[in-house]
């Protein structure tokens, strides 16, 4: 058999524009001015515009008059009819013509608060990365107009953003850009992606057992003291049994068997919340304003709160803020019909001196009260514990202080008894040399020497006398501006 000619390049570059230009392109979708969506029509008319442009240059099209044809063709019925009424929308071979009369008719209905309300309402969806919300972002906030975009942005990743993380450091650090966010966001996003096959191991490990034992030490439940709007409240987790007094003694029979295994996923959500209100006192109450979620409120203080709280009347008024499910529960004194939540949020909270980051509750009820927490007052600068700065007065002690004056008074020696010190004759004496005291406490440094030398606590070494041992000083600042001395005795 003959061998078959071997194609030249000549050939080969023949069939390489054949192959390219056999190349099918999808056709554009027709653009429908009528659509009800949420985006405005010069928005999305500038969004088709560009799209077509694309389509054009691929398409391979160069021609005036046939650029035009495919203009009004793949708009649709709908763009043609709007097109004739238009005057003076030239020839058949006046693309540019065409395009600037259609731009014209659609870009006066942008309307700019519409778009700076939809921007201010783009909140990240659960399934979306940080760097899709931030392109999302930026192509909304070309059409608001905003004088300084970047800064725009970065406000809205803050609000918006699904990541507290991220958020505390932007209100932590004012340098925090909006680079800086999309770089913390993949790392954090990688780090969970990363984690998900470690967790899948971590559940499927050997379950868990617990055995009872009715007369053994039972670990108490972890408590702590939550109110709402007055109201305290004792929350006790979930280890606490559900089931009624009179049945918990038929829980603990069996005593060594072993329960139903564990997940870890339940382990791991023990603090469940049941919420207990002991009593109401909704007198002498501080209140202060807030904003949240773009709503001004007023929210009352209270250092027993643990939990920030909002009615739903107060909720109804913030604008994009979305709920998240949550299990505590609120149980009213003496009743078994639990306090419904609706949900909880995690927003900033503002005063006028300072903005924090806090999660909120929201109460089914129209005008239940909104409470706010000690932890949130303390980071608003609200509330302020001196711990440290307890003081106790025993009447008792007053009194024998005030009997024996001359015992407790001054430095206090002990007299009439004579000490003996042993030292090691086999160490050889050593003379430090002496440390450097910075200039601006020499002043304190001399007036506390003068001080012990006058309690007779130290005694002045002639000039002329020699010392075996020479120990330097260690100056150590007082909060209240004075100085204590210390020995360095090596």
């Amino acid at each position: 058999m003959a061998d078959e000619e071997t194609p030249q390049p000549a050939q080969q570059a023949v069939q390489v524009v054949q192959m390219a230009q056999s190349v099918t392109i999808q056709p554009m979708p027709e653009f429908r001015p009528d659509a009800k969506v949420r985006a405005s029509l010069a928005t999305r008319w500038n969004n088709w515009q560009a799209d077509f442009e694309m389509f054009i240059i691929a398409s391979g099209i160069t021609d005036a008059k046939r650029k035009r044809a495919l203009l009004l063709y793949q708009a649709g019925p709908r763009v043609r009819e709007i097109f004739k009424q238009l005057e003076d929308t030239g020839n058949d071979d006046n693309y540019e013509v065409a395009k600037a009369k259609l731009k014209e008719y659609f870009d006066p209905q942008k309307n700019r608060r519409y778009e700076v309300y939809r921007f201010r309402q783009a909140m990240q969806k659960p399934d979306e990365t940080l760097d899709e919300y931030h392109t999302r972002l930026r192509t909304m906030a070309a059409t608001c107009e905003f004088n300084d975009v970047e800064f725009e942005i970065e406000q809205q990743i803050i609000i918006g953003g699904i990541s507290s993380k991220i958020r505390k450091h932007a209100l932590r650090d004012p340098k925090f850009d909006w680079k800086g966010m999309l770089l913390e966001g993949r790392r954090d996003e990688q780090s969970s992606y990363q984690i998900k096959p470690l967790r899948t191991l971590s559940q499927k490990s050997q379950p868990m057992y617990i055995q009872t034992n009715s007369t053994g030490n039972q670990r108490k439940p972890k408590r702590k003291h939550v109110a709402i709007a007055g109201v305290n409240i004792r929350t006790v987790c979930k280890s606490k049994p559900k089931a009624p007094k009179q049945n918990t003694r038929k829980q603990h029979k069996g005593r060594g068997k072993a329960l139903n295994p564990l997940n870890h996923d339940e382990t791991d959500n023990s603090d469940e919340d049941y919420l207990y209100i002991v009593n109401k006192d909704h007198a002498n109450t501080a209140k202060v304003k807030v904003k949240v979620g773009g709503a001004s409120f007023m929210m009352t203080l209270d250092t027993g709160a643990t939990i920030n709280v909002i009615d739903e009347q107060t909720f109804s008024k913030m604008d994009g803020v979305k709920l998240k499910q949550t299990n505590t529960k609120a149980f009213p004194y003496n009743t078994t019909q639990p306090v419904k939540f609706l949900g909880n949020f995690e927003a900033v909270v503002e005063t006028r001196k300072r903005l924090s980051v806090a999660m909120f509750y929201v109460v089914k009820g129209q005008n239940s009260g909104n409470l706010l927490s000690l932890a949130t007052a303390q980071d608003l600068g609200l509330i302020t514990l001196h711990l440290n700065h307890v003081t106790t007065k025993d009447d008792n002690l007053d009194k024998i202080l005030g009997k024996h004056t001359k015992v407790f008074h001054g430095l206090g020696k002990l007299k009439g008894e004579t000490v003996k010190l042993d030292i090691d004759k086999d160490q050889i004496p050593k003379a430090q040399p002496q440390r450097r005291i910075p200039y601006h406490i020499r002043k304190q440094v001399e007036d506390a020497l003068k001080a012990l030398e006058k309690e007779d606590v130290i005694e002045r070494v002639s000039e002329n006398e020699a010392t075996p041992w020479v120990s330097p000083i260690v100056v150590v600042p007082k909060k209240d501006g004075g100085v204590r001395i210390c020995g360095d005795m090596r």
